[in-house]
């Protein structure tokens, strides 16, 4: 099975995180620190730091002893660890997928210019399915069907204009292929993860402020 795991990041985007740095290797120190804004910088360290929080639980092992690394196309894994991964952040959340086989997940929380984007992207039926909806409820629409999609990008590797062009949101929800996706409600934020049918979460795990246990800084 696969599972899911939620930080509120609210009260961490302004924390300096500098001191967390020593936990990364020197490449990801240096791409790290390209971010102009602090709180760019703070979703990625807290997005690794809790993905890593959840492997060292799983694996029984400190935290400084998980090191996730990145292949060409900039998608994690764990080194040495059997446990597949996928990371996302947006705005107040950090979010990570974790589990036997492999996943994408995503979570979004801007439904800015929703009906320009799908305009763009989405596909016919998809644009039809936002069409009679307003407000809260269009906003909540659009994320379900972006960030399923979106994390159909990330475990299959295709490429992003081809999986929004042509993949059906809802055939994905719906789980009738290989493949099977799925949406979780954060607030004003919607989570969506897909993988191999039958091994999807019924639900996110919201972890709580000290679920991430940082050992001794310099």
């Amino acid at each position: 099975m696969i599972e899911v795991y939620g930080l509120d990041l609210t009260e961490r985007l302004e924390q300096p995180v500098e001191k967390f740095l020593q936990f990364f290797s020197p490449e990801r120190q240096e791409k790290i620190l390209c971010y102009r804004f602090p709180a760019d910088r703070n979703r990625t360290i807290w997005t690794e730091l809790l993905v890593r929080s959840v492997l060292a639980r799983k694996e029984a092992r400190p935290l400084e002893e998980i090191t996730i690394e990145r292949d060409g196309q900039g998608k994690p894994h764990a080194v040495g660890s059997p446990w597949e991964i996928s990371l996302s952040h947006s705005k107040h959340w950090a979010v990570c997928s974790v589990g036997e086989a492999p996943s994408g997940v995503d979570v979004e929380e801007d439904a800015k210019d929703a009906l320009m984007i799908a305009g763009h992207f989405f596909t016919a039926q998809e644009r039809r399915s936002l069409q009679h909806l307003t407000g809260q409820k269009r906003d909540e629409r659009f994320l379900q069907i972006w960030t399923v999609k979106e994390s159909f990008v990330k475990l299959t590797g295709q490429g992003l204009e081809e999986v929004f062009a042509k993949v059906e949101s809802a055939a994905l929800l719906a789980g009738n292929g290989e493949i099977a996706g799925r949406n979780f409600p954060l607030g004003d934020a919607v989570i969506g993860i897909c993988a191999r049918r039958g091994i999807l979460p019924d639900k996110a795990v919201i972890v709580p402020q000290d679920f991430i246990k940082i050992p001794y800084t310099r």
